[in-house]
Order: structure tokens, then C-alpha cells, then sequence
């Protein structure tokens, strides 16, 4: 073939290419969803549709194409690592869509979603709500700041003032959420109206498993040729003239900045969903496996506190958790399975289940190691996983100075024989915590030194045989002062020994 028509054949190949291109449909973005309802709440009233909407509005997603994640009667801690999850699904140029039926609050304008355990509050703590609960404006955000082209919140929370107390004053005096304004490619569709509280269900005797706003929602959601605005429009209609039935005001508001028409479901772009539940409360009681990561904790989750505690047959770990627990968890080291130590046999009233036993045993000749720690609250959602540093030496000089100090009444003691007898025993058991014993009589100072046999870690709490233990100390001593100096350097206060004869 002739060099020309070389180049113009590869030229016509390309132009055809491009234009084949130009005329196929773009790749469809993901559509994802996270669907949330909070029925049971600990310390404000509690719900009785929410959970049933969250259900109804997961499976209608589904249906339509959109991949949902599901979380139900979830904490702060489990709606965080459920709203994680969504964050991770959602990239450039998909649609994000964030269904929440339960409570909702206005602080200052913000609109707050609680979560099932979000505090009971009164007048002046507004910031103890905020801090326990999700701020929309933020959620909205952060569904933009992932990629998300088109970005959807529909919350079903505009129900009555949840911390109002029948006869007291209560927390905030309005009804509903407050208006929004969202960012550009953002539609955000209330259940009511600003200042408008939404019907939970038209009467005691209404049989419809789901609340007013959402069971009509769910009828126009199906008629997939419609834009969210008619779907918006149509729900406004409905709701309204259901609510007026039983004499009350509720017009759906809706927030659009979508530039064009919003369709839920593109012409020609039915892929089949699924649905990723999420309910961590009401799940099995399982430990993390190995390699599994936690999404992190929101700010403000207490840590537990450890201590170690060594004898001549090992280590014992003792672990203090920030909550009641219905399981704990540990591993030491980088790789394994979460151990769990089980249960002892009596009820923790905080959760009416068996406490759990939080404390575990190592071997003396424990190396230096990572030991982590987990486990599950009263609703049955898991707690991060939290690292703690091991250094045995560390260790065991720490915990002998803890236990010095609590019993230091023990440090001396005296026996009467041919004299007065005292004897050192009891700090020569716990010697690998001492760098140095200084005693005096009397008033004078605590400047004379008291030897100690050098620490055997394999056995700190054995005296040696060769251990200078005891002395007779002079007759007319009424009392003696012993100061520690701690293998960690700090000093002890001056101890006064009366001497018992």
C-alpha cells in the first residue's frame, strides 16, 4: 500500500475511532447509597417507624440500581465507620445518595442527625448534642469532596423537639430542621417544611409500616421516568394532603442545585444493586479477624487504660474500658486471631448481659510487643482497635512503684526479740521497682542506705538467700523514716514507722 494511502487509512481508522467513541454511552458512574434508621434511642424518645423506612427505602434503591449500604439503630461509633464505608464506595463523577430516618435537631441554624445513643440534654448544652451527633451540612460536604457529581440527601428527621421534658424547660423551642443551602450539585429533600414537624403516622391506628413522608416517597421513587424534582413535587402534594386529614401542616421541603434534570435512574442504565447491611448493633458478637481494620473512632471516644501486674508465675494484663462492654478482645503481637477471655458469671447491670472478663495472662519471658485491644459496647457495636506499647522491664518497674505506694504502711515491720528486730522484707520483694532505700531514726534524716539484692526479672518477687533482710535497731528508737528513690527516679514521700515493741 502506497505510503499515502497509508496515512490516510491510518487517519480515517482513528477519525472512525473517535467518532465510535463519541457515539457510544459514557461509562456509567456508580450510584451508591447509604440508607440509616435510628428507632431505639437510649436517652430521647424513642420511634417506631424509622427502622421499617430505612428497610422500605434500602430495598427500593436496590431495585433501581443503586449499590446501598444499610445501617440500622446504629451509635455514633457504628454510624461513623457506616458513613466511612460510603465515603470509600464513592468516586469521581458517581451519585451519592444519603436516605436518614430518625431523629434530626437544629442547633444555630445546623441541622444534626443523632444517632441512637446521643446524650439527653437541657438549656445551654447545645455543644454536648453537636459533639454527639452529625452535622448534615457536613455530611453533605463530605459526599461532594469525595467526587460525587451529584450528591442527594433525603432526611425523613423533621419529627418534634426530641429533648423537650413534659412541664421544664427544654433544649431549643422549634419544630423540624432548618432550611439548607446546599452547594452546587447538591438536592437535599426534607420530610417537612422549615419549622414543620413531620408525621411519624396519622393516627394509633394507622397500620402503615412506614411513617407519612417516606411511604409516599417510596410509590413516586418507582416510577423511574420521573426527575427528582417531579419526584420532590409529587411527594410535597401527597404528604401534604394526607397530613391535613388529620389536621396538620406538612409540606416537604427540597433544596435543588443540580444544574439540568436529576434523574435517579439514567435512561438506559439499570445495573442491579445490592444491599450491604451494616447493623453492628444487631449483629453476632464477633471479634475482629486478622488483618482487619477498623475505621477510625470519632474524636472524643475514651481510651482504656492498662496496667500490668507481674508475679514469679507471669504476667497479668488488666484492662479498664471507657464503657460497658458485652465483649472483650485481645491479640498480642502483629498477626493472629483476637482472643476472648469470656465471661464471668455474674450480669452487668449497664447492659443486663455477662460482664465480660477483661483481663488476660502472658508468660513472664514475654519479649517487648504491641498488645491490642478491642471490644464490643451495650449495643453490640465494635470499638477501634487500640494499640499498647509492651516493655517488660518498664513494666514490671511501674507496677512494683504502683503497688509500693498503695501499701507503703507494709514498707517496715517489727519484731520484738532479744531487742527490737526491723525488717526490710517487703521492700526486698519488690526491689526491681527501687533504685534506692534510705532510713534514719528518730527525727534525724533518712540518710543512711539500705542495700538491695540486684532484680532477677525471671523471679522479682524472690528474696535471695544471701539478702541482708533485717536489723537490730538501737533501744531508745521511738520511730524510723524511710524514703524510696523509684527505678524511674522520682522519690517517695518520707514514710514515719512508729516502732511497735
Amino acid at each position: 500500500m502506497p505510503k499515502f494511502v497509508q496515512t490516510v487509512f491510518r487517519s480515517f481508522f482513528v477519525t472512525v475511532l473517535m467518532m465510535a467513541a463519541a457515539s457510544l454511552p459514557a461509562q456509567a458512574a456508580k450510584r451508591v447509597a447509604l440508607v440509616i434508621g435510628n428507632d431505639t434511642y437510649e436517652s430521647v424518645p424513642k420511634l417506631q417507624k424509622a427502622r421499617n423506612d430505612a428497610q422500605a427505602m434500602a430495598q427500593a434503591l436496590t431495585k433501581i440500581g443503586f449499590d446501598v449500604i444499610s445501617a440500622q439503630d446504629v451509635g455514633r461509633r457504628a454510624m461513623s465507620r457506616a458513613l466511612v464505608e460510603f465515603e470509600q464506595k464513592i468516586e469521581a463523577g458517581d451519585t451519592a445518595l444519603l436516605f436518614f430516618a430518625g431523629h434530626g435537631f437544629a442547633i444555630q441554624g445546623t441541622n444534626y442527625l443523632l444517632p441512637v445513643d446521643v446524650p439527653a440534654a437541657g438549656p445551654g448544652e447545645e455543644r454536648l448534642v453537636g459533639d454527639a451527633s452529625f452535622a448534615a451540612n457536613g455530611l453533605a460536604d463530605r459526599m461532594r469532596e469525595k467526587g460525587a457529581a451529584t450528591a442527594v440527601m433525603i432526611l425523613d428527621a423533621c419529627r418534634d423537639n426530641p429533648f423537650a421534658v413534659k412541664g421544664k424547660r427544654s433544649l431549643g423551642g422549634t419544630r423540624g430542621l432548618a432550611r439548607m443551602s446546599p452547594s452546587e450539585g447538591m438536592f437535599v429533600l426534607y420530610s417537612a417544611g422549615s419549622g414543620q414537624a413531620a408525621l411519624d403516622r396519622l393516627g394509633d391506628n394507622d397500620p402503615h409500616p412506614n411513617s407519612v413522608f417516606t411511604r409516599t416517597l417510596l410509590v413516586e421513587l418507582a416510577k423511574t421516568q420521573l426527575s427528582m424534582v417531579q419526584i420532590a413535587k409529587r411527594t410535597q402534594a401527597q404528604v401534604r394532603k394526607l397530613a391535613r386529614k388529620v389536621g396538620h401542616e406538612q409540606t416537604p421541603a427540597y433544596y435543588d442545585q443540580i444544574i439540568g434534570d436529576l434523574f435517579l435512574v439514567p435512561e438506559g442504565s439499570r445495573p442491579k444493586g445490592r444491599v450491604i447491611a451494616v447493623e453492628e448493633g444487631a449483629g453476632p458478637s464477633v471479634l475482629p479477624k486478622q488483618g482487619q481494620k477498623l475505621a477510625a473512632l470519632p474524636p472524643g471516644i475514651a481510651k482504656p487504660l492498662v496496667n500490668f501486674s507481674r508475679s514469679n508465675a507471669g504476667w497479668q494484663v488488666n484492662v479498664s474500658l471507657p464503657e460497658a462492654a458485652t465483649q472483650f478482645g485481645y491479640r498480642i503481637g502483629e498477626k493472629g486471631e483476637f482472643q476472648d477471655p469470656g465471661f464471668f458469671d455474674h450480669l452487668d447491670q449497664r447492659t443486663g448481659q455477662r460482664m465480660p472478663k477483661t483481663y488476660f495472662i502472658m508468660p513472664g519471658d514475654q519479649n517487648p510487643t504491641t498488645i491490642y485491644v478491642t471490644w464490643r459496647d451495650k449495643r453490640g457495636e465494635q470499638a477501634d482497635i487500640f494499640p499498647v506499647h509492651f516493655n517488660p522491664g518498664g513494666a514490671l518497674a511501674d507496677g512494683q512503684k504502683k503497688i509500693l505506694e498503695q501499701l507503703w504502711t507494709a514498707w517496715l515491720s517489727f519484731r520484738e526479740w532479744q531487742g527490737t528486730t526491723v525488717y526490710f522484707t517487703h521492700l526486698i520483694s519488690y526491689r526491681c521497682g527501687i533504685r534506692e532505700v534510705r532510713y534514719g531514726f528518730n527525727d534525724a534524716p533518712a540518710d543512711k542506705v539500705w542495700p538491695l539484692p540486684a532484680c532477677d526479672p525471671a523471679k522479682p518477687h524472690t528474696v535471695p538467700q544471701n539478702a541482708k533482710i533485717y536489723m537490730k535497731i538501737p533501744r531508745k528508737t521511738a520511730a524510723m523514716s524511710v524514703q524510696l528513690t523509684y527505678a524511674d527516679g522520682t522519690k517517695s514521700q518520707v514514710r514515719r514507722f512508729n516502732v511497735v515493741k
